[in-house]
């Protein structure tokens, strides 16, 4: 009777953790993400560019050698962010906005814009009257990651050059008065 009882607690403990480690761990992993990136120097609300992948590089998790990425610690409680980017033509291309649990809430690719990508990103509830894509972020931190696929690696200044022009800043333009 005595063993029923401290398997009844492991198992009752044992559920709890697990509860407790998946409603929690993509905030711990966000909150050191944050941590690490702006103990680095990275600041909000401005763009960065990793160079191309190689083994010993990994600015990204899990990267890819065949792509380029940019990303971009958003703060949006001081208002939107206007996220302006040239699409690169004859290859894929995305920008993927995630919140502060590590949710991906909203992804753009060269197949539905082409030419120039205007993203407004703005708080849940923000009244917005502009031409951009309107993008509502739940959270007011987050991330939005570029990726840009390489073809051939003799395009790799081209392609580099092309985001050197990607924007992710803090605007007041689009919103009602």
């Amino acid at each position: 009777m005595q063993m029923r009882k401290y398997i009844a607690v492991f198992a009752i403990s044992a559920i709890i953790a697990h509860i407790a480690f998946v409603a929690f761990l993509p905030k711990l992993i966000m909150v050191f993400y944050f941590y690490t990136t702006t103990s680095a120097g990275y600041e909000e609300n401005k763009i960065y560019h990793a160079p191309p992948i190689n083994s010993s590089q990994r600015t990204v998790v899990l990267p890819s050698p065949n792509l380029l990425y940019s990303f971009c610690i958003y703060d949006v409680s001081e208002g939107p962010l206007l996220i302006e980017a040239k699409v690169p033509e004859n290859t894929y291309w995305s920008v993927s906005f995630y919140d502060s649990f590590t949710n991906n809430f909203f992804t753009i690719n060269d197949r539905q814009v082409k030419g120039m990508a205007k993203i407004l990103l703005v708080k849940e509830g923000t009244e917005v009257k502009t031409d951009a894509i309107v993008v509502r972020a739940k959270d007011e931190h987050g991330f939005v990651l570029f990726r840009t696929f390489i073809p051939d690696k003799a395009l790799i200044p081209q392609l580099d050059a092309l985001r050197q022009r990607w924007k992710c800043e803090p605007t007041k333009t689009y919103l009602f008065d």
